[in-house]
């Protein structure tokens, strides 16, 4: 799993395998993500350096220009 923190979404999100079932969501936990290369990633799941075998990878992320919580 790469390092995708501070990273726009849409690069994280392209960085892995099409077949990898991921979540993106807002780290705030009020919005919707629509255009993700708006979006930069705070935390994700599974933490950089995991190998990625079949488990769903979850991303949170904030505008770009706001603050991660």
């Amino acid at each position: 799993m790469p390092n995708s923190v501070g990273k726009s979404l849409n690069t994280a999100i392209s960085a892995l395998d099409p077949s990898t079932s991921i979540t993106p969501a807002d780290a705030t936990g009020s919005r919707v993500i629509i255009v993700q290369s708006n979006w930069q990633v705070c935390t994700q799941i599974p933490l950089p350096g995991t190998a990625l075998t079949g488990q769903p990878v979850k991303f949170t992320a904030v505008k770009f220009g706001e603050p991660c919580p």
